[in-house]
């Protein structure tokens, strides 16, 4: 169960952020310094969202409007302990750090519709494991066999013999080893240690958070890593960490059934979902290739086979969108009907891209530095750079008609930028004045619903914007 143990009501008018063609400097919380935007822009009023004793990191919104972030009050590794942060309906509330069961480290925290997933460890093993990694087909067997997540290996008769541990707390794990005559008497009894191929990888597990609950539904339950979760309605998948002798598998949850997508010796990661696809990067003995599960058809394909690596898929009903190193240098290529294209066609380093509902945006070098490409993925052809300027922009997103991204607008600190898909001049204007105007940086902005979070860092301290249409 959790309590909200930091209600708080933040005001609405903190700030209006206008259209205007001049650029005019209002006083801000906190002494920060804010700007008008530019001309074809929406509309925003900016305010700080997040406690302002805390450091907040990690942030997340969805298109209903619920925002997410990961908080903690010191940078002390050795003290710190992180929760997660939701603000729903101008309420902002704790809801990790009210909860019993001693969850810590709280992590990753996706929002999509009215939840947050996160990745958390718990204190102590409280729960017996209930789910058993598959592991490789046994090519001496039939079929595959399951193995717990802790258990262990020893040789008898020349075979290996593999022993669930039953008690998950046991330490200094040994067994007695007993050696009889031909006429059945015991003439030696030793103890000697069990050697332990599979071992607790850690206990970070995946935790969902619904807005009105009172329970936490904990998503794993085991001895094993999970990290880097992702979802989207009823799909939520993670990357689960095998132990010895390591890699990752790609899990999934669709509605209430488990699923272990890849079984393999390798590494699998980066998992997303949306709709009803999940999309992830492995190791398949040469480099990383692409794969796409459908949940409908409950088939999975490789996208790529190549001998270059290919990383960081995204996609968008059915559009996959993806960095490849086919060279030094990393392009985007875009996965469509069954098709492989290069949309970047750029000689330099191209990253970081995002698609939503048929667009795509990412951030490419031009030989002085980082500007902000789109693509269109219906219209084709080649793909347009909206930035044209002297200093670097980064971390785009887009979402519902809104463009964002992060550019060092005085080559000194990073501010925040945004571009009105709607608007006229879009994608033909390409001088674009920040959203944001101080001195510190405004960094990792995420859109969705019209809005845009960021993390803001004052005076050292990380704190929580939010610009909501007006």
């Amino acid at each position: 169960m959790f309590v909200n143990s930091s209600h708080r009501q933040v005001p609405r008018d903190l700030l209006s952020l206008g259209v205007c063609l001049m650029r005019t400097i209002l006083p801000s919380w906190a002494g920060v310094f804010l700007v008008m935007s530019h001309a074809g822009a929406a509309e925003f009023n900016i305010r700080p969202i997040s406690d302002e004793t805390l450091i907040g990191r990690e942030p997340t919104i969805s298109s209903n409007g619920l925002a997410a972030w990961i908080s903690y009050n010191t940078n002390d590794v050795a003290t710190e302990n992180s929760t997660v942060m939701v603000y729903w309906q101008n309420d902002l509330q704790d809801i990790v750090g009210g909860t019993a069961g001693g969850i810590y480290g709280a992590t990753k925290p996706i929002a999509s519709g009215t939840s947050v997933v996160f990745v958390a460890s718990i204190f102590g093993r409280r729960s017996a494991p209930t789910w058993e990694l598959v592991e490789v087909e046994n090519r001496h067997e039939e079929g595959q066999r399951e193995v717990p997540a802790l258990y262990a290996a020893f040789e008898r008769d020349g075979a290996q013999v593999l022993e669930p541990i039953i008690d998950p707390d046991a330490t200094n794990l040994t067994r007695t080893i007993t050696v009889t005559n031909e006429a059945g008497e015991v003439v030696e009894e030793r103890t000697e240690p069990i050697k332990t191929l599979r071992h607790p990888s850690g206990e970070a597990e995946i935790w969902r958070w619904n807005t009105g609950a009172l329970e936490l539904d904990r998503i794993t339950v085991d001895l094993r890593n999970d990290f880097l979760p992702s979802f989207d309605d009823d799909i939520i998948t993670w990357q689960k960490a095998k132990g010895f002798p390591f890699g990752w598998e790609i899990m999934a949850r669709v509605a209430t059934n488990y699923i272990q997508l890849t079984t393999n010796y390798y590494y699998d990661m980066g998992p997303v979902a949306q709709g009803r696809n999940v999309a992830w990067y492995g190791w398949d003995g040469y480099d990383y290739e692409i794969y796409l599960y459908d949940a409908d058809t409950d088939q999975t394909v490789q996208i790529t086979s190549n001998r270059y690596d290919d990383v960081a898929p995204v996609m968008w009903d059915g559009v996959v969108v993806w960095e490849g190193y086919p060279a030094v240098e990393a392009d985007i290529f875009m996965w469509k009907d069954g098709e492989i294209r290069n949309i970047s066609q750029n000689l330099d380093d191209d990253l970081y891209p995002r698609i939503w509902d048929g667009h795509v945006v990412w951030q490419g070098f031009d030989g002085d530095d980082f500007e902000i490409f789109y693509y269109n993925v219906e219209q084709g052809g080649e793909a347009i750079k909206l930035t044209t300027n002297t200093y670097d922009d980064t971390n785009p997103d887009i979402r519902d008609n809104l463009i964002i991204w992060s550019g060092y607008f005085d080559n000194w600190d990073a501010e925040i930028f945004a571009i009105d898909m709607k608007s006229s001049s879009f994608p033909d204007q390409q001088d674009y004045n920040p959203l944001t105007e101080n001195e510190e940086d405004d960094l990792y902005p995420k859109t969705a619903g019209g809005r845009i979070i960021w993390q803001h860092d004052q005076d050292g301290q990380y704190r929580i914007m939010l610009a909501e249409p007006r």
